[in-house]
């Protein structure tokens, strides 16, 4: 069992030199810094979106000298439409504690990455193993359907699957193993149509040769509506926009003044993982008192962090 196990993680890795992803930007120039960066950004984050925004963030802040006097702000910016934004304030946080108490270094070390804000285990091993090729194991939502399938394991047990992925991680080079595992996750065994003839595992899986191809049951919280009336005082071409973290979400960001309803005649409706915003926007010319508020120039709101629903309304003013 155990040979068999470790020949699958071999096949792994000979697959990814031939058939892997090696196009994806942060497969192109590997180091601490840029895995580091993509892992936060795909946390939560479809591929195909994840890479304009890290071209986008890697032209701003290509490595850790360069983000060193960023500010909390200019990270949210950035961020902007990506949705998550706490990954973008793990980033801020991060980057300060490797600057100030790390003397600027990326941590090689599991502990101290794990210390890092926003780094769970799957994304501590995926450092550790693409960056530094330390045989770490990964846990992400691709890696999880290629274990439950050649396992055939239909319920999810975190314990365990941890150990089906460390037993097969190729610990000799896990640096094909973990990108080769998550590009068959993602482009052969997915989640509908996998497309086992060309898997390099299709000898060996328990669900291919039962041709079971199942999913793993997904836990679906019910989505929740919240409605919110956004105050716009906006005059002499200036907006007025606060600081507030009271919604749980948008924490950090700049928007303009708001209530909490039971219901409203919404302009818009946006979409969150989690919830569903119904939002309408009035004009308002008594604007009440905000220790966290300021007056912003319209011509500057696109240089500052708000939540991007909120400026494509405040920009067409």
């Amino acid at each position: 069992m155990e040979r068999y196990r470790r020949l699958s993680g071999k096949n792994i890795s000979k697959w990814y030199k031939t058939f892997g992803r090696k196009n994806l930007p942060w497969r192109k120039k590997v180091t601490p810094y840029r895995v580091w960066i993509s892992e936060m950004i795909l946390q939560q984050t479809q591929v195909a979106t994840g890479i304009d925004y890290f071209l986008k963030f890697t032209e701003k802040y290509p490595d850790l000298e360069s983000i060193k006097f960023a500010s909390e702000d200019d990270i949210l910016r950035l961020w902007k439409g990506l949705g998550y934004y706490r990954r973008a304030t793990y980033i801020y946080q991060a980057k300060e504690i490797i600057h100030n108490k790390l003397s600027g270094k990326f941590p090689e070390e599991f502990d101290s990455i794990m210390s890092l804000p926003g780094v769970g285990r799957s994304t501590a091993g995926a450092i550790l193993s693409i960056a530094f090729k330390k045989p770490y194991p990964i846990l992400d939502g691709n890696v999880k359907r290629v274990l439950s399938r050649f396992y055939f394991q239909k319920i999810f047990n975190e314990k365990k699957f941890w150990i089906l992925s460390e037993q097969m991680l190729d610990k000799i080079d896990p640096f094909s193993f973990q990108q080769g595992i998550m590009d068959i996750g993602a482009t052969i065994c997915k989640k509908q149509n996998p497309d086992c003839r060309v898997c390099p595992l299709k000898k060996s899986c328990k669900s291919n040769i039962r041709s079971d191809y199942f999913n793993l049951p997904a836990k679906r919280a019910k989505k929740k509506s919240l409605h919110l009336n956004f105050k716009i005082h906006y005059k002499a071409n200036k907006i007025f926009l606060i600081r507030d973290n009271a919604l749980g979400f948008w924490k950090n960001l700049w928007m303009p003044p708001y209530e909490v309803c039971k219901n409203n005649n919404y302009d818009i409706k946006h979409t969150l993982s989690h919830r569903d915003l119904f939002i309408e926007f009035k004009s308002e010319e008594k604007v009440d008192q905000f220790e966290n508020g300021q007056w912003f120039e319209k011509e500057k709101l696109q240089f500052i962090a708000t939540p991007k629903p909120i400026s494509d309304k405040l920009l067409k003013l």
